[in-house]
């Protein structure tokens, strides 16, 4: 095992394990950077959270404005939710590798 420097200045002076964290960070910073490039063309209009200046809260909201206007004008309006699982549970990665292609982004 190598020397451990109390102040390490160099990166030959950082135990391995002691990077993986920083690696993380910056893939993690390299791939949002390059989504932020794609991300208006495929994310779309009615996707209301994990979105900048998006909140889960405007659909909630939209929906009360439409019964509202809906029992000022004595329409008729049916509502229904439905509760999706999550996305991740059910996703067919083949699929979603194909998509991806369409749409052309590249493969790993």
């Amino acid at each position: 095992m190598g020397t451990v420097v109390d102040s390490p200045q160099r990166l030959n002076e950082f135990r391995p394990i002691s990077l993986v964290g920083s690696l993380y960070k910056i893939l993690a910073k390299v791939l949002a950077n390059r989504l932020r490039l794609v991300i208006g063309s495929v994310i779309s209009e009615s996707q209301t959270t994990f979105v900048k200046d998006r909140h889960i809260l405007d659909r909630i909201l939209i929906a009360n404005e439409v019964v509202d206007e809906a029992r000022k004008s004595n329409k008729e309006l049916m509502l229904f939710q439905v509760d999706f699982e999550k996305a991740n549970d059910s996703v067919d990665c083949g699929y979603l590798d194909d998509v991806m292609g369409r749409m052309s982004f590249p493969t790993l």
